[in-house]
């Protein structure tokens, strides 16, 4: 690294790069952070704010949030932009309180020297809310969140009981501790970390009589401790999450690095637990002795050590980063392709594309395994089918906010894994149609993980422009629609670390309109139409105007000077009633009669009849009637179809004063008269 540091904290990122903050060197404190890919460290920039210890964890969003000893303030590091912003002001100064990330993707922040209390960390809000005290203070204590969402906290320090006897769990359902069994042997500065089978392992530590090379096991379904295999060397403050973990690897075996016996003697061998067996076995030697260091595994099962520091002889803070390989058994690796998304449908399958999914002999079964990079737990399922390069997972369940390794293990070995994230997606869209457009809304997703949408994007099929909303808002409105065209539609999330699954699709939607204006064939100027009722869905998906000669069927003594209108209207709901009004260039005749294509009684035949209950402005100029769907009048049959010829008839012989058309006007009437004769043609098309 650029700077030697220790008590400083690391964190995996989304992109499966590290990053260190803070920390203190002989220099005092450490004001800047680093971040290593590639095989090579940059330089974040100051975080802006310091302390004796720092704390980190990666947040549902990828970014990551920092807090300090010495600050109130916590920040953020955003490693998409490289950037910083302020992460909201804690409650109070806590030195040595857990950091522990929930299932629900808040934060929470415990004790510390002369504290009880806790708080939660939104990162919806950026803001930090005081939650329920634990029962005892302490500090420097192990932490861990259990496969069932609770935290786990056990021992730790306190100024007046020194190593505090007590263990304690936090249900974030309740927001309260509940005190359970007591550790076998009080400690502070020790390991506490998730086994593969849900117990968690407190091992090391600082105890009333030195340090220790005692471990123990807490099984939370029976609440009880039980002794496990000794440390092979005493040593507290070992290389891990600061102050909690030690370093489970993808075999669920457990790796222990460095740490002090408590006399100034830091330990270089590392060493291994087995929770098969309950035993340790040596894992080699760093090559520098190191205490209060970090150690992250990586995607590719390795594990990083950086930093730290040793007193003996003198002081010393420490630069240099080691890399631990794991033994894994002889074969091929199995190789995964990369996934299309970071974020993955909550609780559904995944399935992995690659090569070598059978091991060497091909006949192999592969497994797959998702292991939470903030508590190490590994999560494990068999395939619902898999070939030598493809597997299936079965649905996957509710898993804890966090980032995942996910990867596939054939015959003992493992691949590199991917990096994913869970989240809802957004909840079934609807579409309301417009003129050429159709407004999409949605809910948001129901549980994003502590993963918060910054904005969706709404897609059509058929594909046209699709539209975008800025979270909060989830409606917009698709453009450039055909109307009459069926259309459905999907929503995304778009996350700060990505796009999240998509929506189901939308009920089918068709684009129409609920106004129309056009010229009459029977005068100057043009027929202007406004629908209403029939619900948000009904719109009108097909108008025409018809030439002034009687259609088809009418009869023979009506003429149609002001010429035939006819809509179809799709989308209603059934039953229901619409509400049509039109508005004619010129005032109607007074001898004018409103005569319409339909059953002139419920489920009779249609044919052209006078329709009752018509109203005619005070001006003459404008017509307003209802129709009920499949009623009098309906001239389609489907439910929610409601189609309308009408038209403003005189008996033949009586003059009608028709406003004279211009030249261009008379030119245009011939155009329509041409392309629209023929009422019985065009009436096959709307279902006569």
């Amino acid at each position: 690294m650029a700077a030697p540091r220790a008590q400083h904290a690391g964190a995996l990122m989304d992109d499966g790069s590290v990053a260190v903050f803070g920390g203190v060197n002989r220099n005092g404190f450490v004001g800047g952070s680093e971040r290593y890919a590639g095989g090579a460290w940059t330089s974040l920039g100051l975080h802006g704010i310091q302390g004796n210890v720092t704390e980190a964890v990666t947040l549902g969003t990828g970014h990551v949030l920092v807090r300090s000893d010495g600050s109130l303030s916590a920040r953020l590091y955003d490693p998409a932009a490289n950037t910083w912003a302020p992460g909201g002001t804690q409650t109070v100064f806590r030195s040595l309180p857990s950091m522990t990330l929930l299932a629900n993707g808040k934060v929470l922040v415990a004790g510390g020297t002369n504290l009880a209390t806790a708080e939660l960390y939104d990162p919806q809000t950026r803001s930090w809310t005081a939650t329920g005290s634990m029962s005892v203070v302490r500090r420097a204590h192990g932490a861990v969140l259990l496969r069932d969402g609770r935290v786990l906290v056990a021992s730790g320090f306190n100024n007046v009981a020194g190593e505090v006897p007590v263990a304690e769990i936090y249900d974030p359902a309740t927001g309260t501790w509940t005190v359970v069994a007591p550790p076998l042997v009080p400690r502070h500065y020790a390991s506490l970390t998730l086994l593969p089978d849900g117990r968690a392992l407190l091992a090391g530590g600082f105890t009333a009589g030195g340090v220790t090379t005692h471990a123990e096991i807490y099984d939370p379904v029976s609440n009880t401790w039980t002794v496990t295999g000794a440390l092979s060397f005493a040593r507290h403050g070992a290389m891990g999450s600061p102050l909690a973990h030690a370093t489970v690897l993808a075999s669920g075996r457990v790796l222990m690095a460095g740490g002090s016996d408590g006399t100034r003697n830091t330990q270089p061998a590392a060493e291994l637990y087995d929770p098969a067996s309950g035993t340790w076995a040596a894992a080699g030697s760093m090559a520098t002795g190191r205490e209060n260091g970090t150690a992250n595994l990586l995607p590719n099962g390795d594990v990083l050590l950086a930093g730290g520091y040793n007193s003996n002889p003198t002081l010393t803070f420490h630069s240099t980063v080691e890399r631990y390989t794991p033994a894994v058994p002889p074969g091929p690796a199995p190789v995964l392709d990369a996934l299309p998304l970071l974020l993955q449908r909550a609780g559904a399958a995944l399935t992995f594309t690659g090569t070598d999914f059978k091991g060497a002999t091909g006949t192999s079964t592969p497994q797959l395994q998702l292991q939470r990079a903030e508590n190490g737990a590994i999560h494990t399922w068999f395939s619902v089918s898999h070939t030598a390069n493809s597997f299936t997972s079965p649905a996957l369940g509710t898993l804890p906010a966090g980032l995942y390794m996910a990867r596939l293990v054939v015959d003992g070995v493992p691949s590199v894994a991917r990096l994913v994230r869970f989240t809802d997606p957004v909840g079934t869209p609807m579409g309301t149609p417009g003129d050429g457009q159709a407004t999409v809304s949605w809910a948001p997703p129901a549980d994003t993980r502590g993963n918060p949408p910054d904005g969706y994007t709404v897609t059509s099929s058929p594909a046209s422009a699709g539209c975008t909303a800025t979270a909060p808002l989830t409606v917009c409105t698709v453009p450039g629609l055909a109307n009459g065209t069926p259309y459905t539609f999907t929503v995304q999330a778009q996350h700060p670390n990505g796009p999240g699954p998509l929506s189901v699709a939308s009920a089918p939607v068709t684009p129409g309109t609920r106004q129309y204006s056009g010229p009459t064939p029977g005068g100057g100027g043009s027929i202007n139409v406004v629908v209403g009722g029939g619900g948000a869905t009904c719109t009108l998906i097909g108008v025409d105007t018809y030439a002034t000669t009687p259609p088809a069927g009418a009869p023979p003594q009506l003429s149609f000077p002001y010429g035939v209108f006819r809509f179809r209207a799709s989308g209603c709901v059934n039953g229901s009633t619409l509400q049509v009004a039109i508005t004619y260039p010129s005032p109607l005749a007074p001898q004018t009669e409103f005569w319409k294509h339909g059953p002139a009684t419920p489920a009779a035949a249609a044919t052209w009849f006078e329709y009752p209950g018509v109203t005619l402005s005070p001006d003459r100029r404008t017509v307003t009637y209802s129709i009920t769907d499949n009623g009098v009048g309906d001239s389609d049959s489907a439910s929610g179809v409601i189609l309308d010829p009408f038209g403003a008839a005189v008996l033949a012989g009586n003059p009608v004063a028709v406003p004279t058309l211009s030249p261009a006007g008379l030119s245009l009437s011939a155009l329509l008269l041409a392309a629209l004769a023929g009422w019985g043609r065009r009436a096959k098309r709307f279902g006569r």
